[in-house]
């Protein structure tokens, strides 16, 4: 048994996963801001930019809990289904539906990506993104797609038709709560930093991190995380400056992300475990690694450890 074990392992595995090439797609937005900010054609620019205002409306009015502001945004007769299918037809009913659920769901919180906002016919606009919503600071968010067609209403733009699905899917701006530096102290005095960052030309989550053992050399590497485009997964590739690597599949059961990691150190011997990442707050995470083994040896879980942001999201 190695009395020092790699970075992966030492403190937790989300700190050696890395990279991936995938294939061309939209750049990640940042939170807030609507990609349809993007490389769009200046024709209709103008009504373009009523319909992301109208998107920021409906996240305004979501957050504030205001069931009547939402309702306001549809035409009389506009229909909404939501991820199941389940439809709801006129603006009462929509509003009833969403005074309903902020009644049930207080501290519920919106953010409307937009990725795009096309005209295919006058007087009819087409939108569509991701809202991303959360419960709580300690809540991991999550996502769904979305579509809203937007006309012209007694001169104004308002939703007639809406919909939402994929509830469930892997998407990499659920990660986004993650971008950031962190820092903790782990076990004996470790000094251990990382930071998470979003690729400028990609849409990859790229990081750095640091391991500084009490009295020894720091330890240093890198990180990719990016939608497989194949298994339509979260992966991650990571890579030490010793030439230790490994890879890693990410899965959440709502509260916690679930990272399994596999690798292989600088000298050729195997290992892997499973780490928990969990949100404890919008500004702290504490991570734990379980199912640990070196080689033919099982290891020890690791007792959580917390980790706080010292810099804001980039």
């Amino acid at each position: 048994m190695r009395a020092s074990l790699p970075l992966v392992l030492a403190v937790g595995g989300i700190l050696a996963l890395a990279g991936f090439h995938g294939r061309t797609q939209p750049p990640i937005p940042a939170p807030g801001v609507p990609l349809a900010t993007v490389d769009q054609p200046a024709v209709g620019d103008a009504d373009r930019q009523v319909i992301l205002k109208s998107a920021r409306d409906f996240e305004a009015a979501f957050n504030a809990g205001d069931a009547k502001a939402v309702g306001a945004l549809y035409t009389e007769n506009a229909e909404s289904r939501d991820d199941g299918g389940r439809p709801l037809t006129g603006r009462a009913a929509i509003e009833k539906a969403f005074a309903d659920f902020f009644a049930a769901n207080r501290g519920a919180k919106i953010e409307v990506l937009v990725r795009s906002v096309r005209f295919p016919a006058p007087g009819m606009a087409v939108e569509e993104g991701l809202l991303r919503q959360t419960r709580g600071p300690k809540e991991l968010p999550r996502s769904t797609a979305y579509v809203a067609v937007h006309s012209r209403d007694g001169g104004r733009w308002r939703v007639a038709l809406a919909s939402e699905s994929g509830a469930g899917q892997d998407r990499l701006e659920d990660l986004d709560w993650l971008l950031g530096e962190w820092k903790t102290t782990a076990a004996k005095g470790d000094g251990v930093s990382f930071a998470f960052a979003r690729d400028a030309k990609r849409p990859v989550v790229t990081g750095t991190f640091t391991r500084t053992p009490a009295g020894k050399a720091a330890t240093t590497g890198s990180i990719r995380i990016a939608l497989d485009p194949e298994s339509r997964q979260i992966r991650s590739w990571g890579f030490e400056d010793d030439g230790a690597h490994s890879q890693a599949l990410w899965a959440t059961d709502g509260k916690s992300w679930i990272v399994d990691g596999r690798g292989v150190l600088a000298d050729g011997t195997p290992f892997g475990e499973r780490v928990l990442l969990q949100r404890v707050g919008p500004d702290a995470i504490t991570w734990r690694a379980v199912d640990r083994v070196l080689g033919d040896d099982a290891l020890p879980d690791t007792p959580p450890v917390r980790l706080t942001r010292v810099a804001p999201t980039k």
